[in-house]
């Protein structure tokens, strides 16, 4: 991996911190959309981790189409993830991520043989931020945008990044 590869690893991480929760969107059998909250148990370089059952839907979804994308919102600060999800049984990757609050779902706890880690290996991501001095940049661009007719450029903004993964 270059350095520039590296950083860019670095930075995705730094941003996913931000966030405790996401939006898991995943294709149904009938190729709709369907979107859930998720809690993020943990974040590894790219990689994105949830928990879940698998007997779940969502489980059953990702085995028929792993393609998923996961959107974060946290105050004025978005991120948009994109790539293919893989359902893990590994108790020993498990255990070291239980939450006293999955017992709700799991009451065997960490070896409920039900407990699943559902792991998103991003393509591609992309990431809005709005916060501090942004949210004044933005708010000046959109108002020569609307002084002039013309629309706002997104990608020339400092709090709008694009991750390539592949």
């Amino acid at each position: 991996m270059t350095s520039s590869e590296e950083n860019q690893v670095e930075q995705f991480a730094d941003i996913v911190e931000g966030f405790a929760h996401a939006m898991l969107v995943t294709k149904t059998e009938h190729d709709d959309l369907h979107v859930r909250p998720m809690a993020i148990a943990d974040h590894t370089g790219t990689r994105l981790v949830f928990a879940t059952s698998n007997t779940s839907t969502k489980a059953r979804e990702m085995a028929l189409h792993p393609r998923v994308a996961v959107t974060m919102q946290a105050d004025d600060a978005y991120l948009a993830v994109y790539g293919k999800a893989a359902i893990i049984r590994d108790p020993a990757r498990i255990a070291p991520l239980w939450r006293s609050s999955w017992r709700l779902w799991f009451p065997e706890g960490p070896s409920d043989p039900r407990l699943v880690i559902v792991e998103i290996e991003p393509d591609w991501a992309e990431y809005w931020d709005r916060t501090g001095t942004r949210r004044l940049e933005f708010l000046w661009e959109a108002g020569k945008a609307l002084a002039t007719g013309r629309k706002v450029d997104e990608q020339g903004l400092a709090g709008h990044q694009t991750f390539d993964f592949k």
